[in-house]
């Protein structure tokens, strides 16, 4: 760990660090980096201004040493990037104390009752960053400043922390304590993330590491499949079969797709979701055609399409039904192998999906990860539904061209006898 002076502003690197504060903020355009900081360059930049102030605020406190994500880390080496990212969360759960810098707040004109608003009724963009969100749930003592880094108050005085609640959709013993926290279950952590956003799709993955306790190599430029990795580490690491408690809501009930979701905003309706045991689960696993899993399903029709309801070790609390309610997938057969349906819900009721008494059936399913294997496989899907049209379009010119001779037969007999008629007209 390679922490910063506040007084030589000299790097100091050990793996037993001292009492440090730590810095969480918005990253901005002009950033100290560490070689910055190495040869004395952008002295005059708002980074720069905004390290000295950061070192200013810890020294005032007593702490010889911080950590600052900018200028700390030598992005330059990929493996120092790797590991600082993999060790963030016990770096900020170690610091004495965590400084979160609001520069878009102004504590002299913020109402009492909403002391984070950039605006009226609009909350600092340090709640919207994705790796905001581990920075104020790790740290046990978290100083929110303004603009002037003038203290606002801490994560755990009274009235800051129902606002944070309100805010961020945290529940208030989550941020209060670690073991709680802890025992939150995967959708649950999610959903706290659904509305955040990162610079980069992958840092949506990476920044939720520490929170999930997952530990992974970082490939930059994958893009959102950081995001599906992430999915497929949890279900190798844990047991935690929320992780397929997601809903897309602008799904129809024919819309097939992947078992694990392509984005984390399809988590936003999880936040009432918890792990629960329910039935016996026999080990699962990821293979090379999607998850592998032994279970007992009911059988129920939507549409034309045969399908499978798999009930998950997790339920949801409904508040507006007082109720707790079950949760499950619902797969169907395509291709000899299974993929998801009816992704705008995930809680069973079985007055709205039967009303008889459901058959069961207990076999292995193998259930696509991903909507589609492969970049060919969609290609190969529209050829083929290509040429079903093709088909179909023939098929429907073949039909009206029978018809229209079956009517021209029908009427045939009739014009013979109007034609010998006229003939015997006319011969008179």
């Amino acid at each position: 760990m390679r922490l910063l002076h506040t007084s030589s502003y000299q790097f100091f690197e050990t793996f037993s660090p001292p009492a440090y504060g730590i810095l969480s903020h918005r990253w901005g355009d002009s950033e100290l980096s560490y070689n910055d900081l190495l040869t004395g360059n952008h002295q005059n930049g708002e980074g720069y201004q905004k390290v000295m102030d950061c070192c200013a605020l810890a020294k005032s406190r007593g702490l010889d040493y911080v950590w600052i994500d900018t200028c700390c880390i030598d992005k330059g080496s990929s493996a120092e990037l790797s590991e600082s990212i993999n060790s963030m969360w016990q770096w900020y759960s170690r610091a004495k104390e965590c400084y979160a810098f609001l520069a878009d707040v102004d504590s002299s004109t913020t109402p009492p009752e909403r002391p984070f608003e950039s605006r009226p009724y609009k909350s600092s963009a340090w709640f919207s960053r994705g790796w905001t969100l581990q920075e104020l749930l790790s740290p046990r003592i978290v100083i929110f400043c303004d603009f002037l880094w003038r203290p606002m108050g801490e994560k755990l005085d009274g009235s800051i922390l129902e606002e944070l609640t309100r805010i961020t959709l945290i529940p208030r013993e989550c941020l209060i304590s670690h073991p709680v926290l802890h025992n939150a279950c995967v959708a649950k952590k999610f959903s706290w993330a659904a509305t955040r956003t990162t610079t980069r799709p992958e840092d949506m993955a990476y920044c939720l590491l520490g929170l999930l306790g997952i530990n992974m190599p970082l490939l930059y430029g994958e893009g959102k499949k950081a995001f599906l990795r992430l999915q497929q580490e949890i279900i190798r690491q844990t047991s935690d079969e929320s992780v397929f408690v997601w809903r897309d809501p602008a799904a129809d009930e024919e819309y097939s797709c992947g078992l694990l979701a392509s984005d984390v905003a399809a988590f936003a309706h999880s936040g009432h979701v918890r792990t629960a045991d329910l039935l016996r689960r026999v080990p699962y696993s990821v293979t090379n055609q999607g998850l592998d899993l032994h279970a007992t399903a009911q059988r129920l029709q939507i549409e034309e399409y045969e399908c499978l309801y798999i009930p998950l070790n997790c339920e949801i609390l409904d508040f507006a039904e007082d109720a707790i309610l079950p949760c499950g997938i619902i797969v169907t057969e395509i291709r000899n192998r299974y993929s998801r349906v009816n992704t705008h819900e995930f809680r069973r009721s079985w007055s709205s999906l039967d009303s008889s008494p459901p058959s069961e059936v207990t076999q292995r399913f193998i259930i696509r990860l991903q909507r589609w294997d492969s970049e060919y496989e969609p290609a190969m899907v529209v050829l083929k539904r290509m040429i079903q049209r093709i088909i179909v379009s023939r098929h429907s010119r073949a039909v009206r061209a029978f018809k229209a001779w079956e009517v021209d037969q029908a009427g045939k007999p009739a014009r013979d006898i109007h034609v010998a008629n006229t003939a015997e007209d006319s011969k008179a």
